[in-house]
């Protein structure tokens, strides 16, 4: 092995080892950019509830919707509170 293809070698390892120091250093950069950004997505409508109206929900008919549309708390059936 000769002066000459040594040196090569050496040039061209260390040519391999920058372009892959500056890969990594560019995926990095990307990857910093993509935690920095918000990933957040639009919430929607809620799709277990029907809309509420003077009535109640619709299509709903348990016992806190009941309790909820009496006119009086006897009415309500609500628990009876302990003194």
């Amino acid at each position: 092995m000769g002066p000459m293809r040594t040196r090569w070698t050496i040039l061209l390892t260390l040519l391999a080892t920058l372009a892959t120091a500056g890969g990594i250093g560019v995926a990095a950069e990307l990857t910093l950019e993509e935690l920095g950004r918000p990933q957040l997505a639009p919430s929607g409508d809620a799709g277990l509830l029907a809309p509420i109206t003077e009535a109640g929900r619709t299509g709903w008919d348990c016992t806190p919707e009941k309790a909820a549309r009496a006119t009086t708390a006897r009415a309500a059936e609500l628990p009876a509170s302990e003194r």
